[in-house]
């Protein structure tokens, strides 16, 4: 074999090795699922939580159901769909919902192959997952998704922004916080891996495309949190979504906060934020 031939050789290997790479571990490096400890069952009996079953085309899933530690008849007045980032599960939300308004119920939704959930998360399951929890939440509180769906906000952590978004966007759900947003997925992948590799992308979460859809329709009100020092998606992500609907999204730069701190840092003024953006009562 010729010197130009292994030099071209060595080339084509040095540039498939990250591509192959990037293709087969992708979801690896995207999603970081864990199981539950004993310590979370405590936790969700401490706040009278029970679960919530359904199925999708990912196997058995389970959502938690909080009810509003203020007591009323009939259904919540509101009820905040609760989406955690890509290494956090979904009772992890417990630590801070008690501090939160007390006539607030929460739906916690983990993604698929997260706590007790069968399959494995992409996008479009994650998308489907939280449509189909809202579904089996409406059953158990003997109501319809048409009738519960005025009543419903939106919290979402990083990735967790991407599937609140989502679910708004599918079930015209027009309130909403959001705590450290990405702009998209093959954005992140940039700031990551760099140019090309990042457009090898294959789970494209597009927040300015969702966002765009849901600041859209009449009503819609949203609020963004991001820290100022997040070492993982930087705040001019969160501040860019902002600026673009500035009649529709509040933003809140948070001084000092990381990416994993800003609820310890935020908690009471997000707290605030979610009474103010919840919908009014039907």
């Amino acid at each position: 074999m010729s010197l130009r031939k292994r030099l071209l050789r060595l080339v084509m290997i040095s540039f498939l090795t990250p591509v192959i790479y990037l293709l087969g571990c992708q979801s690896k490096l995207i999603y970081h699922p864990n199981p539950y400890g004993t310590a979370y069952e405590r936790l969700l009996q401490h706040a009278k939580g029970e679960r919530i079953a359904y199925t999708t085309s990912q196997g058995k899933q389970t959502a938690f159901y909080i009810p509003p530690r203020t007591r009323t008849s009939g259904l919540p007045q509101t009820v905040w769909l609760c989406f955690g980032g890509n290494g956090a599960l979904a009772l992890d939300w417990l630590y801070f919902t008690e501090y939160w308004e007390g006539r607030f119920a929460y739906l916690l939704v983990d993604y698929p192959s997260y706590g007790d959930c069968e399959g494995a998360p992409t996008p479009d399951r994650i998308r489907k997952s939280g449509k189909a929890a809202v579904e089996a939440l409406a059953k158990r509180l003997g109501t319809t998704p048409q009738d519960l769906q005025p009543r419903l906000a939106l919290l979402g952590h990083s990735l967790g922004s991407a599937a609140a978004l989502m679910v708004a966007e599918d079930l015209d759900v027009r309130r909403g916080v959001l705590l450290s947003p990405f702009t998209t997925m093959t954005e992140m992948g940039r700031i990551v891996l760099g140019w090309p590799l990042c457009h090898l992308n294959m789970h494209p979460f597009d927040n300015r495309r969702t966002l765009r859809h849901v600041a859209g329709r009449d009503g819609a009100r949203f609020v963004i949190f991001h820290g100022t020092e997040d070492e993982v998606i930087p705040v001019r992500m969160g501040r860019e979504l902002a600026e673009a609907h500035p009649q529709v999204v509040t933003f809140h730069a948070v001084p000092e906060a990381h990416h994993n701190d800003i609820l310890s840092l935020a908690g009471d003024k997000i707290g605030r934020a979610m009474a103010e953006a919840a919908p009014a009562a039907p």
